[in-house]
């Protein structure tokens, strides 16, 4: 699915109601160039505008996110009510390519959006992270944004074909380093770290020793003494990509 998709079936719903796109986005109380911009840009709409939208045409907004993203079930047969949001910051970035400095940015400086709550991990601190670099531009471009939370929440090891925020202890300067890539666990229990781009120059693995069975830690509780040199800290559970050109 795709934001065209979505304008094809914001398109639909007008015609059928007899609005225009103007009128439509008035009583939504939204810009009037909103879905004008979807068709033109291509880009991803703000949740909370579209759920406006939504609600103005007493439509349900799964239905729009639906178009966004298939992930998002729909059954024909059975109403589905609304999905619940909650507020989400984003509170630093995450390179995709070289180890770059693990820096939060200042509080003030968080970017707050809605997003639908996974009930999956509703009992987990969520956060975002904003993608720099092309280390996996595949998955999630330059600018993408990715929703993340702690494997220390979840209580649990990563698992194969997990997308995970990795952290590197410099042992020089004791900081933390980070990194976005894809888990692989082989079968003598040992864990590739693997890119997913199209740059040449990001095709090799990152290896790490093997995980033990149970959930030990990740050391950024305090004691990182006993923190081994690279570890996995985060599962990426939803992602917003920035919208690329097209060659032609």
């Amino acid at each position: 699915m795709s934001v065209a998709a979505l304008v094809s079936k914001i398109e639909e719903i007008l015609k059928k109601e007899g609005l225009s796109e103007r009128k439509a986005c008035l009583d939504a109380g939204i810009s009037i160039d909103f879905i004008r911009d979807m068709r033109r840009n291509g880009n991803t709409p703000k949740t909370d505008k579209l759920l406006k939208l939504a609600q103005s045409l007493n439509v349900d907004i799964n239905i729009f996110l639906h178009m966004l993203n298939d992930k998002i079930p729909l059954n024909d047969s059975t109403p589905i009510s609304p999905l619940p949001f909650s507020t989400i910051y984003i509170i630093g970035q995450v390179q995709a390519g070289q180890w770059t400095q693990a820096t939060e940015w200042p509080k003030e400086d968080w970017i707050p959006f809605p997003f639908p709550i996974d009930t999956r991990y509703k009992d987990c601190p969520t956060f975002a992270l904003k993608v720099k670099g092309d280390s996996m531009n595949l998955l999630y471009p330059d600018g993408s944004i990715v929703i993340a939370v702690n494997f220390c929440d979840l209580a649990r090891n990563p698992e194969n074909g997990e997308c995970v925020v990795t952290i590197r202890r410099d042992p020089l300067t004791d900081c933390y380093e980070a990194t976005l890539k894809i888990v692989q666990i082989r079968e003598d229990g040992s864990v590739l770290l693997w890119p997913r781009s199209n740059n040449p120059d990001f095709t090799k693995p990152i290896q790490l020793p093997k995980m033990t069975t149970k959930y030990q830690g990740n050391g950024m509780d305090g004691d990182t003494s006993s923190a081994p040199d690279v570890f996995i800290q985060s599962l990426v559970i939803w992602s917003l990509n920035s919208v690329q050109k097209t060659p032609i």
